[in-house]
């Protein structure tokens, strides 16, 4: 089956719709657990049955939970921060912005025990963006694949023509109505949901509002296997016409 690339939009209002009962499903799981934990152990200590040992795998489960509730709320703070308008724009070295997102994500690069092959040109690719907003977007993106790749390894390159950043992973792909839905907030794919890989389906989210605001065009090709998603920057203009 061919690959199709379809031009990804703003995700919209992560209140909004039936992104709001997800919202409250991804809450729900982190809260059920921390207050039935603390139950367990309040019961415990009022009978005088406790186990220090036990105690400790039962705080140590709160505090996961505590925390997994944590990262979720900050993503959907950050979600939210991220729809107002666009940040100024400067020139940015592609390059360092992918070593950049290569050093953010290797935490999740040996977890998932996959490498990143980081394909770069020889001289500096440079377009109009915001270095953060950017970074972010390609940190988002090469997370997601890292997480959902079944080969050793994803590829993260930069094309002088453009600019253009592409990250590219050998994953199950997305069918045809998951190829612009996994972008809205609190979605995720089949294969995602299927899988044993924890996530809240935010991150791809965060990719498009990130590249919005740096004035960035999303674009992803997919088919029944692999996806390859591309950030195409705004070329940088001197006074002699076009440069990259």
């Amino acid at each position: 089956m061919g690959q199709v690339t379809v031009a990804i939009a703003d995700p919209g209002d992560p209140f909004a719709g039936t992104a709001l009962s997800r919202l409250g499903h991804e809450l729900r799981g982190p809260l059920a657990g921390i207050i039935g934990l603390t139950k367990i152990m309040g019961r415990k200590l009022a009978d005088g049955a406790t186990d220090a040992a036990q105690q400790a795998r039962q705080l140590d489960m709160i505090n996961n939970s505590a925390a997994e509730l944590l990262a979720t709320v900050e993503r959907i703070v950050t979600l939210a921060r991220t729809a107002d308008a666009g940040r100024r724009l400067e020139p940015v070295d592609c390059r360092a912005v992918c070593e950049q997102a290569v050093t953010a994500t290797a935490a999740a690069a040996d977890q998932h025990h996959r490498g990143v092959r980081l394909q770069l040109p020889p001289s500096p690719v440079s377009g109009l963006a915001n270095h953060d907003d950017l970074c972010d977007a390609v940190t988002e993106l090469l997370d997601n694949a890292i997480k959902y790749a079944d080969g050793p390894s994803v590829r993260l390159t930069v094309h002088a023509d453009g600019p253009a950043i592409e990250i590219s992973d050998d994953g199950p792909g997305l069918a045809g109505d998951e190829r612009e839905r996994v972008f809205l907030p609190f979605e995720r794919g089949r294969a995602a949901r299927e899988g044993d890989v924890a996530g809240t389906g935010l991150g791809l989210p965060l990719a498009v509002r990130h590249a919005r605001r740096c004035g960035a065009g999303l674009a992803v090709r997919t088919g029944s296997a692999g996806t390859t998603c591309t950030l195409t920057l705004a070329p940088l203009v001197t006074g002699h016409g076009r440069e990259t």
